[in-house]
């Protein structure tokens, strides 16, 4: 024994000496004689014994009917034992009085051990751990050691103190067997169970199950532990024996497991079978319940079932909702419900406690959103949550094959241009895309921006194939049109040199376009020798054109003699008086030549022309110029006469004064010449012609020996001072501007160009530059316009400013820069001074930022449009269609379909006839085929619906008969569209149902019945 204990037992020793040595003094008063004392003696014995046989009221009676002179520590303490085990009112307070009066007393273990026991007994563990924690082993009786053991070890496990109560547990398992050992066995087992330690709960559970209290209880907590530690072989094996004995309370769950367990091992039937065999009542489902009946009907391919029970929890924001929306969604795919399976995955996605899941639902959330919606957002969102090369192309590849289909070129070369590896597959569709990206912008003028998908189709494709010759062809004429000149004569001389697009007409244009480039760069001579090589090749189709630029090239070089003959070619050939360009050109080579009578004889025909045609005034005064040079004054002044009778244009009719004033001078009619010169001065300021005028006037006085009165003219005109450097300006500026407002585009071009150059800094550059745009554009050179109304912009000044806006806009969206012609609107929309403009911009704003898949900035300004009391009624469905189509291209359907439900009402027009259809769309993407056919019917059957979206809706009723697997009809639905629908220009609907018929008839002849609605990744 060692040192500490030999103490402690001895510091016991003396404390038991003291308590007997104050007990024997509390039982021996003086009063008493010797007999008594003996005699009382045996009645306390007596009790005592009756105490220990158990016999509490006998012995209680006998305590109670001593007089309290022969009351002791001893008798006292037996009958506060006897008050505690019989559990008598008031007993409590009877021994706390008791414990206070006699602290040393050695019946007060025993006391509080057995008040203990009752308060256990009663459910107050807290209360009987309390007096059992005041208790030792060395206080009781030895046979209740391990009674005191247990006790103590299970109010520990009622009141969560598990490591200490496991470890009295394993006190009580280290002595002797006893009642208290399957007990402590289960109750350790239990404990471990708790904490999820279930190997070693299976341990003691394996041993509390050989005591029959134990063994239903202890055997189905084997059977969880086993299935906790994912042992299902063992839980199907042992399971379904004890389904008929365990509680009722419990059978439910055991079913559970069962289920579970043979879910797990593949056997989806009979997890069924148990799911239902006892089955939680409905008001008493909580979610996990319903979880697990979606899990077990979703194994089993009930889709129904599985979505309905994941729908009805409550809430799916946990690890468990993740899968449940996972799951749901996946089902959805199999109901052929894609916009339900959408939003699941949506649902899914956000949720971070399965990643691997969370990427895959992100991924096939974005496919349906662009499947469905041509919703490119969550793609997007996609990339840059979980952004890797591999990933990425293949996504973009999706969504351009996807927009190909659609027949969206535009959508197809921007995700190809985000495709980092192109495969040759890629390769091919990116060509085409391009191409026909292309051939999209050159229809609407958009050259410019031609010429990078141009360039993108020849770069991929093989300069041998006629593809590449074709694209490097137009590519050439976009370079041209953009007076990009050097690189449309490089790509088009290495088209010449390989003799591509052999045997095609755009072959013998080669050399016509290389002239044409080389006549821009006013390289006349190799521009002639083009001109020469295209006109060898037999070509009609410019043939005009290419003899008289070529005469032009002659011309240019001074040429005039090989100009006049190659002109009066072109009038012999393609005789038309009305274009009186080469007669025009033909009289000036003439006359420069020095061939007078040829140049009258070449502008002769003028006079029957149209005095609305190019050149009218040009030919008429050269005609009369050439026969005042002839001597032939009448017939000239009947030429200058009809350009003041005909033309209105004030440059023109200066000329003619001028030329008249010089006929009557040359006449000898002074006043007449006056008069003319006069006229041209006071009348038409503006023209160019004043200063002329003034110096023939100043002339004539000189020649009169009458120079004051040329000073009083000049003076009373207010035009004696000389002109300043402004006045200058504004002179030049008038001068073009009158070209401008004439309508001579090309020479306004010129003409307002000088004067930009000479004055960059003028007053009227944001007017040149607006009339420069007006110009362009009416020449249909919309590009080079627009970058005019953008200069007026940039100024911001001018009286054209928001004129220039408002072209800008109109033409950027014509070419379909949508994005630009946003801006312009916005620009518009701010600096708007005519009311009717501010309603214009917002319309504008609207329809650019639809176009532009601004779809956002669409609702916002369609709402706009709306609330504006100047909308009209057609405008306002054109807002409500653009809203709906930009909540359906924002995966927002639930916003869009009362919209659309409200434009569908009339089916004669286009929107309502779109609108019917995209409802009909709707209900097959939700898996609802009879109402896709009850809406196609009532579609059918409306007044004058449109034809083609009624024919889309029946390849949408095909769909869903194919989808039902009705093969049959859906084949017959297809073709009875095909041979009945005759549209007007070509469109969609034939190809897409050609591809339909023949996938149809591969699947019938093949006997192949597919699962449809599975094209998920």
């Amino acid at each position: 024994m060692s040192r500490l204990n030999r103490v402690a037992a001895a510091v016991s020793s003396v404390l038991l000496w003291i308590c007997t040595a104050m007990a024997a003094a509390y039982e021996s008063p003086d009063m008493l004689s010797p007999g008594s004392v003996r005699m009382y003696d045996r009645e306390l014995k007596y009790a005592v014994d009756l105490y220990g046989r158990g016999l509490y009221i006998q012995a209680e009676a006998v305590l109670s009917e001593m007089p309290d002179g022969h009351k002791s520590v001893r008798s006292e303490g037996y009958r506060v034992l006897c008050a505690i085990r019989l559990e008598r009112t008031g007993y409590r307070t009877d021994m706390e009085d008791y414990i206070a009066a006699y602290p040393y007393s050695g019946l007060i273990p025993q006391m509080r051990f057995h008040y203990a026991l009752n308060l256990f007994d009663d459910g107050d563990y807290r209360g009987a751990s309390e007096q059992l924690e005041q208790l030792s082993r060395r206080q009781i009786y030895r046979s209740q050691v391990t009674e005191f053991l247990f006790r103590k070890a299970y109010c520990d496990l009622e009141n969560g103190i598990y490591w200490r109560s496991l470890k009295r547990f394993a006190e009580v398992l280290s002595r002797p067997l006893s009642d208290y050992t399957a007990p402590s066995q289960y109750f350790s087992g239990y404990i471990l169970y708790q904490q999820e330690r279930f190997g070693e709960a299976y341990d003691f559970f394996s041993r509390s199950v050989k005591d029959p209290r134990f063994a239903d209880i202890s055997g189905y907590y084997m059977l969880e532990c086993r299935f906790m530690d994912k042992d299902y072989d063992y839980v199907v094996q042992k399971g379904p024996q004890m389904m008929e004995s365990v509680p009722e309370e419990r059978r439910v769950h055991l079913a559970r497991l069962i289920s579970e367990s043979y879910l797990v091992l593949g056997d989806a039937d009979k997890a069924r079978k148990y799911f239902y065999r006892d089955a939680v009542p409905e008001d008493e489902k909580t979610r996990t319940d319903y979880f697990y009946a979606g899990s077990v009907l979703f194994a089993v391919k009930d889709w129904a079932g599985a979505t309905e029970n994941f729908s009805m929890m409550p809430d799916r924001t946990d690890s468990l909702g993740q899968i449940a929306s996972y799951q749901m969604a996946y089902a959805y795919i199999q109901l052929k419900n894609k916009v339900a399976a959408m939003e699941a995955f949506r649902e899914a996605a956000v949720l971070p406690y399965n990643p691997e899941m969370a990427e895959d639902a992100y991924y096939n959330y974005a496919k349906l959103a662009f499947d469905l919606n041509n919703d490119i957002t969550g793609f997007d969102g996609y990339l840059a949550k979980y952004s890797d090369l591999k990933r990425g192309d293949r996504v973009y590849s999706y969504i351009a094959v996807g927009a190909l289909r659609n027949r969206d070129y535009a959508s197809a070369v921007e995700a190809y241009d985000k495709v980092e590896v192109l495969d040759p597959v890629m390769k091919t569709n990116y060509m085409k895309a391009n191409y026909l990206r292309a051939n999209e912008l050159i229809g609407s003028g958009s050259w410019r921006a031609a010429v990078p998908c141009l360039r993108a189709a020849a770069y991929y494709s093989d300069r041998r194939e006629m593809f590449n010759q074709m694209s490097r062809f137009w590519l050439a004429e976009a370079y041209f049109r953009d007076g990009q000149y050097d690189k449309s004569v490089e790509t088009l001389k290495e088209l010449y040199n390989t003799s591509a697009l052999y045997g095609m007409e755009e072959s013998r244009l080669i050399p016509y376009s290389i002239g044409y480039a080389y006549f821009q760069k006013e390289d006349y001579a190799a521009a002639a020798e083009w001109f020469t090589e295209y006109l060898g090749t037999g070509s009609s189709l410019f043939r005009k054109e290419a003899l008289l630029r070529r005469a032009d090239c002659w011309f240019q070089r001074r040429d005039y003699r090989s100009a006049y003959t190659a002109y009066r070619d072109v009038v012999k050939e393609y005789y038309d008086v009305n274009d009186i360009y080469p007669y025009y050109y033909a009289g000036l080579s003439a006359g420069l030549a020095g061939d007078n009578a040829s140049m009258i004889s070449s502008l002769a025909p003028v006079a029957g022309a149209d005095p609305a045609s190019p050149y009218y005034a040009d030919a008429t005064i050269e005609l009369g110029r050439a026969y005042a040079a002839a001597g032939k004054a009448p017939e000239a002044s009947v030429c200058f006469d009809r350009v003041l009778d005909k033309v209105k244009d004030s440059t023109y009719m200066a000329m003619a004064m001028i030329e008249l004033g010089t006929l009557a001078r040359n006449g000898k009619d002074m006043d007449t010449a006056l008069g003319y010169y006069k006229s041209v001065v006071e009348k038409m300021p503006l023209s160019g012609y004043t200063q002329d005028a003034l110096a023939a006037i100043e002339s004539i006085y000189q020649s009169m020996n009458d120079p004051q009165s040329y000073l009083a003219y000049i003076d009373g005109i207010g035009m004696s001072s000389l002109k300043t450097e402004e006045e200058k300006e504004s002179m030049i500026f008038s001068a073009a501007e009158q070209i401008f407002l004439s309508g001579n585009y090309e020479k306004a071009i010129a003409a307002l160009q000088s004067y930009m150059k000479e004055y960059p800094s003028g007053k009227g550059v944001p007017s040149a530059e607006f009339y420069l745009g007006e110009s362009y554009r009416g020449l249909g050179q919309k590009e080079q316009a627009c970058d005019r109304y953008y200069a007026v912009m940039e100024s911001g000044s001018g009286s054209y400013l928001e004129l220039a806006a408002l072209r800008f806009s109109e033409l950027t969206y014509s070419l379909q820069r949508y994005a630009d012609s946003y801006r312009g609107y916005a620009f518009l929309l701010e600096k708007a001074v005519m009311d009717e403009n501010t309603a214009v911009a917002r319309i504008g704003m609207m329809r650019s930022a639809y176009a532009g898949r601004m779809y956002a900035e669409a609702v916002e300004n369609a709402a706009a449009v709306e609330a504006d009391r100047r909308s009209d009624e057609a405008l306002l469905t054109e807002a409500e269609y653009i809203t709906a189509k930009s909540y359906l291209y924002m995966s927002q359907r639930d916003k869009a379909l009362p919209i659309l439900h409200r434009l569908s009402s009339r089916p004669d027009t286009d929107y309502g006839a779109e609108a019917a259809y995209l409802l009909i769309q709707d209900s097959y993407d939700r898996g609802d085929f009879s109402d896709v056919e009850t809406r196609v019917y009532a579609f059918s059957e409306s007044e004058n619906p449109q034809q083609y979206w009624l024919a889309r809706s029946f390849v949408v009723l095909g769909d869903a008969f194919a989808e039902m697997g009705d093969y049959e009809q859906a084949k017959a639905t297809f073709e009875s569209v095909r041979d009945g629908y005759n549209p007007d220009r070509p469109d969609d609907v034939k190809d897409n149902l050609d591809i339909r018929i023949q996938k149809l008839e591969e699947l019938m002849s093949s006997g192949t019945v597919t699962e449809t609605g599975t094209d998920t990744l």
